[in-house]
């Protein structure tokens, strides 16, 4: 194996110790930490081990990981501190992770990297609370087919005899997955059952994204028995993009989009639709703006209901909506001020009633923001005007807001800009 020579490793342990008995002590000796103090001893750590070439800080990483690990289980205080380890393990091998991803994939200090990482994994592939596990599922996602070929080669030679924790078969099931060996990634899932679905989330992205709906289906079944009545909890979007594939049946596709009403989302919504025969999207996407326009004091259903106006050009709906419901134009979210601007470029007169309504309510907050505010939405209004070619109407309203608002002073100030 073609890990970096133990020389350096026990160099650079050499170099590192203090600094890592220095870290880990202050990990163990406070009664409770914050994450932000956590964090804190990350920042910390990695001033301490800065080096200019990217290669030696990785390495150096590795080994300060390993040496903190170490003596969390010299002295057994892995379990009772868990928490703080996972967290500042998993910051530093996030690092790891992009620094590693900056890397040429054909030159020697990448592949010295990756195989040396798989040593590490090995090693304490029966350590319950291991942190290689972490990184190399990470890894997985972004090296190279080819790499990804050797490194499950080497586990497969690796594992043949070895019973290693729980943590190590689910990551090392991901990477069966990854080249294609569903069934055993799923056997060695099926022994570690029963599994959470946060342990096997990427599993299911993994499959989703290759729509395998299918297999998804099967894993759903032998991974969680019994569930498919109460749900699968963070796996339910997956298993309902799954059914709505698979169109088993009518009542399950709306029992999915029930379930949908409930915590709207656009990215699941177009995620669903795909799904559904083109022909039948419109009547589709109808009902669900009825249903979601009852629950518009939800900010969710009200982004939703924003972005499916915008994306298939439902203006009038949408100036309906703005002139209901938009009472302070000035707390407008961004998605709708995208969607007004599309009112604006799209279809100019049914700008113009949403615009007036809103110089209306600013101009009675009776404040200079406010007076600017309103002015800046008479600037959009002059364009509007001035699109359905009807300059002159428009001269007559700014006329008609100075006579109007002829005591406001800051206000009719404002307006002198216009002209």
């Amino acid at each position: 194996m073609n890990h970096f020579p133990k020389h350096t490793e026990t160099q650079l342990e050499k170099e590192l110790e203090q600094q890592v008995i220095s870290t880990y002590k202050k990990l163990v000796t406070s009664r409770y930490f914050t994450k932000s103090q956590i964090e804190q001893i990350v920042m910390e750590t990695k001033d301490h081990i800065g080096h200019p070439t990217h290669t030696t800080h990785i390495k150096q990483v590795l080994v300060y990981i390993k040496g903190i690990l170490s003596l969390a289980i010299q002295f057994n205080t892995h379990d009772e501190y868990e928490r703080r380890f996972s967290q500042f393990f998993s910051s530093l091998l996030d690092e790891i992770t992009d620094l590693i991803n900056e890397l040429d994939p054909e030159g020697k200090d990448y592949n010295q990297i990756i195989e040396q990482v798989l040593f590490y994994y090995v090693y304490d592939a029966y350590l319950t609370k291991s942190p290689w596990p972490y990184l190399v599922q990470k890894l997985a996602d972004i090296v190279p087919p080819r790499q990804l070929e050797k490194m499950n080669q080497f586990l497969e030679e690796a594992f043949q005899k070895q019973n290693y924790a729980r943590s190590t078969k689910i990551s090392y099931s991901y990477i069966q997955l990854l080249i294609g060996k569903e069934n055993k990634a799923l056997a060695l899932l099926q022994k570690e059952i029963p599994v959470s679905q946060q342990e096997v989330t990427p599993h299911f992205l993994c499959l989703k994204k290759r729509e395998r709906w299918q297999t998804i289906q099967q894993w759903l079944t032998f991974l969680f028995p019994n569930r498919a009545e109460r749900g699968y909890g963070s796996l339910q979007g997956i298993a309902d993009e799954m059914q709505a594939s698979l169109r088993q049946s009518t009542h399950e596709l709306n029992a999915i989009w029930k379930r949908w009403l409930l915590s709207p989302s656009f990215h699941r919504f177009q995620s669903l639709l795909t799904h559904v025969p083109a022909e039948e999207q419109q009547a589709l996407i109808d009902e669900l703006t009825e249903e979601l326009k009852k629950t518009l004091h939800q900010s969710e259903s009200t982004l939703t209901y924003i972005r499916i106006l915008n994306e298939y050009k439902r203006y009038e709906e949408a100036a309906t909506y703005f002139l209901i419901h938009e009472h302070d134009p000035l707390r407008l979210h961004q998605e709708k001020k995208k969607l007004l601007k599309q009112i604006e470029d799209h279809h100019p007169s049914l700008a113009k009633p949403i615009h007036h309504q809103f110089v209306v309510r600013l101009v009675e907050k009776k404040s200079r923001v406010h007076y600017e505010a309103a002015v800046a939405s008479i600037r959009i209004l002059k364009t509007v005007y001035d699109q359905l070619d009807e300059r002159e109407r428009f001269f007559h309203y700014l006329a008609k807001m100075k006579k109007q608002y002829r005591t406001y002073r800051a206000f009719v100030e404002e307006l002198k800009a216009i002209e």
